[in-house]
Order: C-alpha cells, then sequence, then structure tokens
C-alpha cells in the first residue's frame, strides 16, 4: 500500500474516534443537564415536597399527636407531613403574624382566630368541608368557627377546667366526700382540713396566669357572665367578690400557695403534696399518669348552674394550604376520623369530636372501665365555646398584669378591675 493512502488512513481512523469522543462526550453532557434540569424541578414541585404543620401542643399531649403524625406519614404517602411544635399558644400565634415560612396547616386555638382571618393568614375552606364531616360534628363547633359567610377552620379538640383530687390527701386529712361540692364555699372546710390535718401539704390551685383562667373562675364562682356576646365585663360587684375570696385563699386561710405557676403546682399535685389542682382536661391522661395517687375529677361548681366557657383548637388552613387543598384535607380527614377522635380521647382526655365515635359501642365499654373520662363529656355538653372576635391577644396582655398585681401583690381587686375595664372598653369595638 502507498505511504500517502496508508497516511491518510491513518490519519482519518484518528480524526474519526475524535469524532466518536467528543458526540459521546456531548451527549453524556447533555443526559446529565438533562437530569440535573429534571431533578431542580422536582425539588421545586410543590406536590412532591413535604406540607408544613404547626402546633402548639406541649408536653402533656405532644407524643399523642406525633403518633397521628407518623401513623399518617408511615401510609405510604407520597407527600409527608412535616409537623413542627412552635411554642406556646402565644408563641404559635406571633410566629404565623409574622408571615415568614408560613405553614400550610395550623392546630389552632380558637380565641386567635379573629386576627389571623383579617390579615388573610387563615383561609375561608367552607367549598372543602364534606357533610359527612359537618354532620358527624356539633353544630355549637362549627359556629365557634365561623366568622362572616366564611369557615374557618374544622374543629380538632375542645376542653374544659375541671379539679383533679389526690383521694390519698383528701383520705389523710380527714375529709370523706361521695360527692363534688356544689359551690366555692363548701370547698374552704375541706381545704382547711387538709391544711391542718397534714405535714405541710396544701389544699388547692387554682390558676389565675390569663384572661381565660379569670372567666372560667368568675363565672363558676359567681354564677353570671363574664362574656356575653362580644363584650367582656371583668369589673362587677360579684367578680369583686371572686377574687377577694380567691386572695383570702392564698393569704387568709393559707390552703392555696403563693406565687406559684401551673407547672410548678403540677409537680406539687405529683409530689403528693397538693390536694386539688383546677387544670383543663386535656391533661386527665397525663395526670393520671404520673400522679402516684388514687385520682378522681370533679366539675367546677356553679351555684347558678349557667354553662361555663370552654376553649379548642381547630385546623385551619393558610393561602398557601388552599394551593394544595386536595393533599392537605386527606391529612385533615385522617386527623379527626373515627379511630382517631376515639385514640385522641383516651390518650388525652379531651372528648371525642366526632359524634359517631363519642356514642361507640367502643368508648361505652372504655368508660366502664374508666369513670374520670366522664366528667370532662359532661364539661362539655353543658359548656359553651369561648370564641372571641376582638385582639385576644392584647387584650389577654391587660388582664395578666392585673391578675399579677391581684394575686402576687395582693392589691385590691376592686381598683384593679375598674382600670381595667375601662381599658377594656376602649380596646374592644363592637362588631356591627
Amino acid at each position: 500500500m502507498p505511504a500517502d493512502t496508508e497516511r491518510t488512513m491513518h490519519l482519518s481512523y484518528h480524526s474519526g474516534r475524535r469524532r466518536v469522543r467528543f458526540l459521546i462526550t456531548v451527549l453524556l453532557f447533555m443526559l446529565c443537564s438533562s437530569s440535573l434540569l429534571f431533578a431542580g424541578g422536582r425539588k421545586k414541585d410543590p406536590k412532591e415536597s413535604s406540607i408544613q404543620f404547626w402546633h402548639s401542643v406541649g408536653s402533656h399531649n405532644k407524643t399523642v399527636l406525633s403518633s397521628l403524625v407518623d401513623g399518617y406519614n408511615e401510609n405510604g404517602r407520597k407527600q409527608k407531613i412535616d409537623s413542627v411544635f412552635q411554642g406556646s399558644e402565644g408563641d404559635l400565634y406571633l410566629k404565623l403574624l409574622a408571615q415568614e415560612n408560613i405553614p400550610e396547616i395550623v392546630l389552632l386555638p380558637v380565641q386567635y382566630m379573629q386576627v389571623l382571618r383579617d390579615r388573610a393568614i387563615i383561609a375561608d375552606i367552607s367549598p372543602h368541608i364534606s357533610n359527612r364531616i359537618k354532620e358527624d360534628i356539633d353544630e355549637k363547633y362549627w359556629e365557634a368557627l365561623a366568622i362572616d359567610e366564611g369557615m374557618y377552620g374544622i374543629p380538632f379538640s375542645f376542653h374544659s377546667s375541671i379539679l383533679y383530687v389526690n383521694q390519698h390527701v383528701l383520705r389523710i386529712s380527714g375529709n370523706r366526700h361521695e360527692r363534688e361540692p356544689d359551690t366555692w364555699e363548701e370547698y374552704v372546710p375541706i381545704l382547711q382540713k387538709i391544711r391542718d390535718n397534714t405535714d405541710g401539704k396544701w389544699g388547692i390551685y387554682i390558676p389565675m396566669e390569663n384572661l381565660s383562667h379569670f372567666i372560667t373562675y368568675v363565672e363558676s364562682f359567681s354564677g353570671t357572665k363574664v362574656v356575653e356576646g362580644q363584650r367582656l365585663t371583668v369589673f362587677s360587684p360579684k367578680a369583686v367578690k371572686a377574687m377577694r375570696t380567691l386572695q383570702e385563699l392564698v393569704f387568709r386561710y393559707q390552703v392555696m400557695p403563693p406565687k406559684l405557676t401551673s407547672t410548678e403546682a403540677e409537680q406539687l399535685f405529683f409530689s403528693g403534696n397538693l390536694g386539688i389542682r383546677m387544670a383543663e382536661s386535656s391533661q386527665l391522661v397525663y395526670t393520671q399518669t404520673n400522679l402516684p395517687y388514687n385520682l378522681t375529677v370533679w366539675n367546677l361548681p356553679s351555684s347558678a348552674g349557667i354553662p361555663l366557657p370552654v376553649s379548642g383548637n381547630c385546623l385551619a388552613v393558610t393561602s398557601s394550604g388552599l394551593k394544595r387543598v386536595r393533599e392537605v384535607f386527606r391529612f385533615i380527614d385522617f386527623l379527626i376520623n373515627y379511630e382517631n377522635s376515639i385514640k385522641w380521647h383516651t390518650h388525652t382526655g379531651s372528648p371525642a369530636i366526632r359524634e359517631s365515635a363519642r356514642d361507640s359501642i367502643d368508648l361505652l365499654i372504655f368508660y366502664e372501665e374508666n369513670p374520670n373520662y366522664m366528667t370532662p363529656i359532661i364539661a362539655l355538653e353543658r359548656g359553651v365555646v369561648y370564641s372571641p372576635r376582638y385582639d385576644y391577644y392584647s387584650i389577654d396582655a391587660v388582664m395578666r398584669s392585673a391578675l399579677d398585681r391581684i394575686m402576687i401583690n395582693g392589691e385590691d381587686p376592686h381598683h384593679i378591675l375598674a382600670d381595667v375595664q375601662q381599658e377594656l372598653d376602649l380596646m374592644i369595638i363592637p362588631s356591627m
């Protein structure tokens, strides 16, 4: 073969190899670029990312809520729920107001709904609520969540204040009571026996740290309403008498520990050094688990028989949640289905929100072995949901300061409540 021909073939061969390598490199680059673009697209697709769920359920029931979320996520869901604890109820509210990284779903305390709705942070979800759910939850809870013509939440958990009673403390102090007292006045001799006949044990703790505590205690003691529509009447002769009686339990009779927080009172109760403690019914299971003595629960006395306030949480959806409404409501339906309504009740103490669960044979059998659960149910059925249509957070801040002056400093309730009433009247604008 001539040298020129051989050289030409050799150059053509190597040139062809270079072209092939070049083409392969280009193809690999294009494939990698496509993969990266595809992966980037997946990350940005909201349908492929988790759904944010904010709540303020603390140590008492946080484990129960987490187990419900885990049960949902473990059921082969493409969109997982990212449950994020945001601190206290007030902390949760302030973080929502900041409108930074707003979640799709919020387990929201009912008292904060109005402002969040006014600022378009939570959305009207009435078109997305099925008749099946509407008909299986008591109408009074839906009424509490309705603002104007919209519905801004789905009822999840409602509770009342009840009295937790350490039967061991009552027994060793010489108290023999087969029924709960009908009035607060009837409690005084019981508490005095605990003080006189035990070694350093306290009779009772009634929390007075916020507006809800004040409303519940004063209405229970006086038999008159503090909340009427959207008006707050914190200053009245009966309200003043109620607070002076509470001061007497601390400063005169010395049957209630002074300057104690709710958390400190809880630990005092668990240690066996406190006879009776007022707290939310949602703490029933937590209290039974941690108290190493026989526990009885009593309803709050109400001489006039008026319905006492009920507090609660709803499942609210934000505007970003509406963009993923199908996935959001799939999770909400799971949280409040028959089985989970029963689980929330039996694992926390808060009554089941679904009527089909509440009236089930499963719970009727459960109550025979666990009679303490009936007290929260009775309180809830009698109660009225507290659902203010004003800026609860700001009103509550005013009341907290006033209650500290009354219960910690021992100042006269008459003058303090009179001043607070004037301030609240300026803050609360009646709805038209």
